[in-house]
């Protein structure tokens, strides 16, 4: 074995036992405030006023020197697509390369898709899935599960996945011809899942919509990627969004819109939960139970569909679904996430590098395959552009990070707070530093919607679990040793 293998397993080795941040100043969704944190067995033991002696590590158990340093929880991402197969041999980029750049970038966890085959059945496609995943994944990871039909069958299967830990399912709308669910699926898919208390998260464009504004692209010759957003009218989404909003209030399923890129959709959400509120005030039944979320994605809060008139690299970078849209609405996607009206902050990191989308794109828009890096951007990025100006408060920005994701989640009580009992996912936060934003790990540059970027903060180092992964930006060498989280409502 190497020396520099040894050191690092050693390392890693005995700060999972025990060690005690002091220096530090906490962020969470509380407030800020000085304090240390101590760790045993892998759990947050304590967390004690500056100095106090009461619980800290004993012997040879480490100190860590956070000083002037932020300490955040490990950040949740809830949307991700790693090692994503296409078919015709393209994948997204791997779980161990994607879950390393998340580390990197400070998130600790991430919520994947199991996505199944068309006649497969639900357990089926999450075992495939975790088969790809376990041993190879660096960060920890829960699942959701994607419907792509609502037959009898597979809708029986839904309680006991959410038995095994799987309580959110994916459905689209979009897709038509794939993955897209007619109304009456989609409302019968409602039904069974809030028959067994599951959340359901639905990708809202209208899929009838958007192949026909495809073809009359195609049709006309227009198939270069910068005519990709076109295909995908925002009135394709707001009419998604309205449809599944009212077949959620009569199935009574808890919702969440996935990846909003218009603040319509943001504004139809906010309604539609201010309607529930005042339906059950009348009934005088306190509050509408029914969860009804709301997610923004990095790319959609912070870039905009410029890009596309930007030159072929650009728009094939920005190729994703839904597109980056219109400059205006960043403004007010922010806004909401910032008054909690959009609950978290998401990726749906899907990688695939420039090399492939270029190759791809000699089949026109429609073969380029979609998605965008995020992953390890995502806290550098939200706090140079709305923490540092003051648009996020650090609280919010931590809670819509780490905190909400957590236990909108199901993983309340072990992610996504720096408190007694909760994993030692821990992060330090040099909030000061200015630097031109490099991707991280093994994600491509030359495909990166951040390439280049003026940022302010840096990720130091990173604990998961109490296990040191992350020391000086760097990795520690080591095998992936991400687990499975089983979730619960």
């Amino acid at each position: 074995m190497g020396t520099k293998k040894f050191l690092a397993g050693y390392i890693q080795k005995r700060y999972s036992l025990g060690m005690r941040i002091s220096g530090g100043t906490l962020v969470t969704s509380a407030g800020l405030k000085r304090a240390d944190v101590v760790v045993r067995n892998h759990r947050i033991e304590a967390v004690l006023r500056p100095g106090e002696n009461t619980g800290g590590p004993q012997g040879d158990e480490p100190g860590i020197d956070a000083t002037d340093l932020w300490v955040l929880p490990g950040a949740v991402d809830a949307h991700t697509h790693f090692g994503m197969p296409l078919g015709n041999g393209l994948t997204s980029l791997g779980w161990r390369e994607s879950s390393e750049a998340a580390l990197l970038g400070g998130t600790t966890t991430v919520i994947d898709f199991a996505n199944p085959e068309r006649e497969e059945t639900l357990p089926s496609a999450v075992t495939r899935w975790r088969g790809m995943a376990d041993g190879k994944i660096a960060c920890d990871y829960g699942l959701h599960c994607t419907v792509v039909q609502a037959s009898e069958e597979r809708l029986a299967e839904i309680p006991g996945l959410i038995k095994a830990g799987i309580p959110t399912f994916k459905g689209f709308l979009a897709y038509k011809g794939r993955l897209m669910l007619e109304p009456p699926a989609m409302k019968s898919l409602m039904a069974a899942i809030a028959a067994a208390g599951g959340l359901l998260l639905v990708h809202a464009e209208d899929g009838q919509m958007n192949a026909e504004a495809q073809q009359v692209l195609t049709d006309t010759g227009r198939t270069a990627p910068r005519w990709h957003p076109l295909a995908h009218p925002p009135e394709s989404e707001v009419r998604a969004v309205s449809q599944a909003l009212e077949m959620a209030g009569k199935t009574g399923c808890q919702l969440e819109i996935v990846h909003a890129s218009l603040g319509q959709t943001a504004e139809l959400v906010g309604s539609t939960r201010k309607s529930r509120q005042a339906e059950a005030a009348v009934r005088s039944t306190g509050s509408d139970r029914r969860r009804l979320l709301c997610e923004v994605c990095l790319h959609h809060l912070f870039a905009d569909d410029r890009l596309y008139e930007a030159g072929h690299k650009a728009a094939l970078a920005a190729t994703c679904s839904p597109p980056l849209r219109l400059n205006e609405n960043k403004a007010i996607l922010l806004e909401k996430l910032a008054t909690g009206e959009i609950d978290f902050l998401s990726t749906d990191h899907c990688e695939f590098d420039l090399k492939t989308k270029s190759a791809a794109a000699a089949g026109g828009f429609p073969s380029v395959p979609n998605g965008c890096g995020g992953v390890g951007e995502r806290l550098v990025v939200s706090h140079t552009l709305a923490v540092v100006n003051g648009k996020l408060s650090p609280e919010r920005w931590v809670e819509a990070v780490a905190s909400q994701p957590a236990e909108l989640m199901g993983l309340t009580g072990r992610k996504g707070r720096l408190e007694p009992g909760y994993d030692a996912d821990i992060v330090l936060f040099d909030p000061r530093p200015k630097y031109r934003w490099e991707p991280l790990g093994q994600s491509d540059r030359a495909g990166s919607l951040w390439a280049g970027l003026p940022v302010q903060g840096a990720v130091r180092d990173v604990w998961l679990r109490g296990s040191q992964v992350v020391a000086g930006g760097r990795m520690i060498a080591g095998e992936p040793g991400g687990l499975f989280l089983e979730r619960r409502f």
